[in-house]
C-alpha cells in the first residue's frame, strides 16, 4: 500500500513532466517559464555566460523597462482604499472607519514583517513580473506565496483550481520549532530528513485516496506517521490569486517577460553578432607580397623605422559595413517590445523619436491608459476582495473592545473636521436630555452657549474612545473602492469649480432634502466625499425636536433655561 508521501510526489513528478500546449518551445514546462524569467531579469542566459568561441556573451535587457512601467501604471496603496457610505446612511461613521483603518494596515505587520501597504508594492511588482501572484493567509498573516515554491497541474485553468496544489518550504529547525507541530514529532523529523541544516517539507492540498482530510504538511519521502499536520480546509477561505493574462489551459498567468522572450533572444543575437563583428573591426591587418617584411608591424617595427619594401603594403578592409541592417533590426524589434507590452516613450517618461506627430503620440498614451486602466481594475477588484474578506474581518476582531485614537494621528484638518463631528454629537445628545426633561426647546442664545462650552470642553481632547462593538455592522454601510492614486489635477479643479457655481447659484440646495441627496450623490460620483468638504448635513434644532416630542407625545413648550454640561473629562467618545 502506497504512503501519502509516495502519492503526493507521484503528482508532484506530473508537474516536472507535464508540457503545456502554449508554453514556448524552449521552456515547454510551467517551471522553465518560471526560471527563465528569474534568469533573464538576473541578465543570465539558459545555456552558460560564453559563447562557442569562450568569448563572454552580452545580455540586452529588454524586460526590465516594460515591467517597470507596467508596475508603476497599476500601482496601488493603502490611501487608495475608500470607505464609502451606502445610501441613506450618514458619510462621517463611513470616513472614521476609513481613517482607522488605514492606520491599523499602517501599523499592522504579517509574519514577513510588512505592513499591508508594502505587502501591496509586492504585488504591484510581481504581478507583471511573473503573470501571476498567489496570496495565502495563515495565522492572521497575509503574505505572497513564492510562484518558484508552488507545484500544481500546470494545465488547469488556474493554480487554485487545480486538482491538487503543492507548496514547497525548505525549513530550519528552528522554524519547524515555531510551528504549533507536535516537537517530539519535529526533532525526529529533523533528524531523519535534514540536509544542510534544513528539511525540505511540502504543504499538500488535494484529495488523497481514502483520506479524509485534504490538508497535509510533510517532510519529503516521509512515512505516514511523520505527517507533521493534516487537516480538512476550504482552499478558497486561506488562498487568493490574480493573473496578470489569463492563457487557456494554463494554469499560471503570462507576465511582461514572457511576452518578450522572443524579443530577448533576437536582442541579444544582433547585439552579440554586432559585437563579434567589433572584434574584427576593431584589428589592422596588412598585406603585401614582399616576404620578408616583418610579420608584425606593431610588434616588429619601431616608431621611425624604414622599410625597404619589394611590394607595396596595403591595409585588408575589415570595417563594419553592415551598421544599417544592425539599426534597423533593433529599431524593429524596440517597435515590437513596446508595441507588445504598450511601454511607449510618452508611458514611461522618455522624448519620444524626432519628428514624431503629437497626434501619434497621443494615441499611443491613450492606447497604453485604456490598457493599465483595464489591468488596474482587475487588480482593484482583487484587492477588494481581499480587503472585504481578510482584512475587515481582522480589523473589526482587532477593533472590538472599547478603544483610543490619538488626536496626532489625524491631519489638522482631519481634526477639525472630527471635533466638528463630536461637538455636533454632544450638542444633539445634551438637547434631547434638555427636551425629554424639560419638554421645552431652548432658544437661539442658549443653544449657542451650549455649542460654546461644548466647542471648548474638547478643544484639548488628546484622544477620541471608540465604544465596543462600534464597526459590527459596517460591511453593511460600507463600500470599498479603490481606485489610481494619480489624480487629473484639471479634472478635479473644473468639479471643485462647479460646485462653487452650484452652492453660489442655489445656497438652499444643502437644506432641501431631496435636492441635498442629488447633490451628495454628484459628489460621490466625481470622486469627491462630502465629509472633504465638511458641508456634511446637520440635523435641525426643530426637526430635532420634532422627532422627540412625536416619540413621547404632546408638544413643546416655549424656550427657557437649561442646565449646562459639567466639563470633567479629557477624552470624548464616539
Amino acid at each position: 500500500m502506497n504512503t501519502i508521501w509516495e502519492k503526493v510526489n507521484t503528482k508532484l513528478a506530473d508537474y516536472t513532466n507535464t508540457t503545456v500546449e502554449l508554453n514556448p518551445t524552449f521552456a515547454p514546462h510551467q517551471a522553465d517559464v518560471i526560471s527563465l524569467i528569474d534568469s533573464y531579469w538576473s541578465n543570465k542566459y539558459k545555456d552558460g555566460p560564453s559563447d562557442s568561441s569562450g568569448y563572454k556573451k552580452a545580455f540586452y535587457n529588454v524586460i526590465l523597462k516594460p515591467t517597470y512601467v507596467a508596475s508603476k501604471m497599476i500601482d496601488l496603496d493603502t490611501k487608495d482604499v475608500r470607505v464609502v457610505a451606502e445610501d441613506g446612511q450618514s458619510y462621517y461613521p463611513a470616513w472614521f472607519f476609513s481613517k482607522e483603518l488605514k492606520l491599523w494596515m499602517k501599523n499592522t505587520k504579517n509574519q514577513n514583517d510588512q505592513t499591508f501597504g508594502q505587502l501591496l508594492n509586492d504585488i504591484v511588482y510581481q504581478l507583471p513580473k511573473y503573470g501571476h501572484v498567489l496570496l495565502k493567509k495563515a495565522k492572521g498573516s497575509i503574505f505572497i506565496v513564492p510562484i518558484q515554491s508552488v507545484r500544481n497541474d500546470p494545465c488547469a485553468q488556474s493554480v487554485l483550481k487545480s486538482d491538487w496544489m503543492a507548496i514547497e518550504h525548505n525549513f530550519t529547525k528552528s522554524q519547524m520549532l515555531e510551528q504549533n507541530w507536535d516537537k517530539n514529532k519535529v526533532e525526529n523529523v529533523y533528524k531523519k530528513y535534514q540536509n544542510k541544516g534544513k528539511v525540505k517539507i511540502y504543504e499538500f492540498v488535494g484529495q488523497i485516496e481514502n483520506k479524509e482530510n485534504n490538508y497535509f504538511i510533510l517532510p519529503e519521502k516521509a512515512l505516514d506517521d511523520e505527517i507533521l499536520f493534516e487537516d480538512k480546509i476550504e482552499i478558497k477561505k486561506y488562498f487568493k490569486e490574480i493573473k496578470w493574462e489569463d492563457i487557456p489551459k494554463r494554469a499560471i498567468g503570462r507576465g511582461q517577460p514572457e511576452k518578450l522572450f522572443e524579443n530577448q533572444i533576437a536582442k541579444n543575437t544582433d547585439e552579440n553578432l554586432f559585437r563579434t563583428g567589433l572584434r574584427w573591426s576593431s584589428k589592422h591587418i596588412f598585406q603585401s607580397r614582399d616576404e620578408s617584411l616583418a610579420k608584425n608591424l606593431l610588434t616588429d617595427i619601431e616608431n621611425g623605422d624604414l622599410l625597404t619594401a619589394l611590394s607595396e603594403i596595403t591595409p585588408i578592409a575589415v570595417e563594419e559595413r553592415n551598421l544599417g541592417a544592425y539599426q534597423a533590426s533593433d529599431a524593429k524589434w524596440d517597435k515590437n517590445t513596446a508595441d507588445s507590452t504598450f511601454s511607449y516613450e510618452s508611458i514611461s517618461g522618455e522624448r519620444p523619436p524626432a519628428g514624431t506627430p503629437l497626434g501619434t503620440t497621443v494615441l499611443q498614451s491613450q492606447q497604453a491608459g485604456a490598457f493599465f486602466d483595464m489591468k488596474r481594475e482587475d487588480l482593484g477588484m482583487f484587492l477588494k476582495e481581499v480587503v472585504f474578506d481578510w482584512i475587515i474581518p481582522d480589523f473589526k476582531k482587532d477593533k472590538k473592545g472599547e478603544h483610543s485614537i490619538m488626536m496626532g494621528e489625524f491631519e489638522e484638518d482631519e481634526v477639525d473636521k472630527l471635533r466638528g463631528l463630536i461637538t455636533t454629537n454632544k450638542f444633539n445628545e445634551s438637547l434631547f436630555k434638555n427636551i425629554k426633561r424639560n419638554g421645552r426647546l431652548p432658544n437661539a442664545q442658549e443653544r449657542t452657549i451650549l455649542k460654546s462650552i461644548i466647542q471648548e470642553k474638547i478643544k484639548n481632547d488628546k484622544e477620541i474612545k471608540v465604544p465596543e462593538s462600534f464597526y459590527d455592522d459596517v460591511r453593511y454601510k460600507i463600500d470599498i473602492i479603490i481606485t489610481n492614486e494619480q489624480i487629473d489635477v484639471a479634472s478635479r479643479m473644473t468639479t471643485l469649480q462647479t460646485i462653487l457655481q452650484i452652492i453660489g447659484s442655489n445656497p438652499t440646495i444643502l437644506r432641501d432634502k431631496v435636492t441635498k441627496k442629488v447633490f451628495y450623490k454628484l459628489l460621490d460620483m466625481t470622486g469627491i466625499s462630502p465629509t472633504d468638504l465638511n458641508i456634511e448635513e446637520e440635523q435641525s434644532v426643530e426637526d430635532m425636536a420634532g422627532e422627540m416630542m412625536a416619540q413621547r407625545g404632546g408638544s413643546i413648550a416655549g424656550a427657557r433655561p437649561i442646565a449646562m454640561p459639567q466639563q470633567t473629562t479629557n477624552s470624548q467618545t464616539l
